[in-house]
């Protein structure tokens, strides 16, 4: 078998934004940079295809133009070569300043197609562990205490056991929403604590020494991915588990420093800002190798998001799924997404590959390039 094409479709899509959202941060939107989605379309001799998507681009047009110029080291190539094809795109990376995304999403649709040959699903191709991961409902910025307690609610009532609160990073206003919303959902929801990134060294401590008495189960980014000095003294300083690195490039070569000098608890990534499956997998055994955990951070559609769960299904050393809510945001361009079940699980797919079938009229109707 060998790869024959790769097409690249960008789209653009309209996206629901519910009211009572906070979407920007120094004057830039988020919200924006999820609207261009290039599709990454892996051809085979065979007529089996690999599909990969990239969201969060702030040009999809630009990311698919790029993507198309790596075709000519992937045609003519096995696609079940995926490790020998992952360190090839790795080494390269230095030289065409190659984004982990491009990488994740040519290395989902690889093993998309590897699940389709053995007529398995991936997480099994993987090795299986489980079928079923618990979720949490992961929040947007949100713009009031109140607001955060009526989703809490609301995802609590649907069957989610767990929740991620996304924050403004103003420690006083993000105190109070922890507040009111562990007071709401009570001790027997498992709560989350994210500012991404904004504290400062004395802010992050105090937050931290609060989220303690609150009982929240871990303290995410609380300072940036690159201030690891900081975070070994926030690490050695708290009880609260610190996780991290999802936004750092490196994939498990990063991890691996973070680890050994005790600067996180709980190892972040995922298939899209980590490289693709064949680099989260790595990361997480490495993480096992010193008993910390990989908890996987979404991929913000519902292709990518099925690699994780996959990846998740295949080791043990993840104890959740991410769920962003309002799941209505991010479901698009797959015939069906990944349902929570009413006890608050994700179900991995169990068709080959990654057993999300794309919704193609969707797709060519939202094209905006075909490259």
């Amino acid at each position: 078998m060998k790869i024959v094409d790769v097409k690249i479709q960008v789209i653009k899509r309209d996206i629901p934004v519910p009211s009572g959202i906070g979407l920007r941060h120094e004057g830039v939107s988020f919200m924006e940079s999820l609207a261009e989605v290039p599709i990454v379309r892996i051809l085979t001799d065979e007529g089996i295809e690999g599909n990969g998507f990239i969201s969060l681009t702030a040009s999809g047009v630009a990311t698919g133009q790029y993507l198309s110029s790596l075709k000519s080291l992937l045609v003519g190539e096995s696609p079940l070569d995926r490790e020998r094809l992952w360190h090839k795109l790795w080494s390269i990376s230095r030289l065409l300043h190659l984004p982990q995304p491009a990488l994740g999403a040519i290395d989902v649709a690889l093993w998309d197609i590897g699940g389709k040959v053995a007529n398995l699903p991936i997480y099994q191709l993987l090795g299986a562990y489980r079928e079923k991961v618990r979720a949490y409902a992961s929040t947007m910025q949100l713009t009031s205490a109140d607001a955060y307690v009526e989703q809490a609610l609301q995802w609590k009532e649907k069957g989610y056991t767990a929740m991620k609160l996304h924050v403004e990073g103003i420690p006083e206003r993000d105190l109070v929403v922890c507040r009111a919303v562990r007071k709401a959902v009570g001790d027997d929801m498992t709560l989350m604590h994210d500012p991404v990134g904004l504290y400062d060294h004395g802010q992050a401590l105090r937050v931290g020494r609060e989220l303690e008495e609150l009982n929240f189960y871990w303290y995410e980014e609380p300072l940036p991915d690159t201030d690891i000095h900081g975070l070994i003294q926030l690490s050695n300083a708290l009880d609260i588990p610190i996780a991290g690195l999802e936004d750092l490039p490196g994939n498990f070569y990063t991890a691996a420093e973070y680890i050994t000098s005790g600067a996180l608890d709980i190892i972040r990534g995922d298939v899209l800002l980590k490289g693709g499956i064949t680099s989260l997998k790595k990361m997480a055994a490495l993480a096992e190798a010193f008993g910390v955990k990989c908890e996987i951070h979404l991929s913000l559609s519902p292709v990518m998001n099925a690699a994780n769960l996959h990846v998740a299904c295949s080791i043990k050393n993840c104890d959740f799924y991410e769920s962003f809510v309002p799941e209505e945001v991010f479901n698009f361009g797959v015939k069906e997404d990944i349902e929570i079940d009413k006890q608050g699980y994700a179900h991995v797919p169990k068709a080959p590959g990654l057993g999300m079938e794309v919704d193609w009229d969707y797709i060519n109707k939202h094209t905006i390039a075909t490259i």
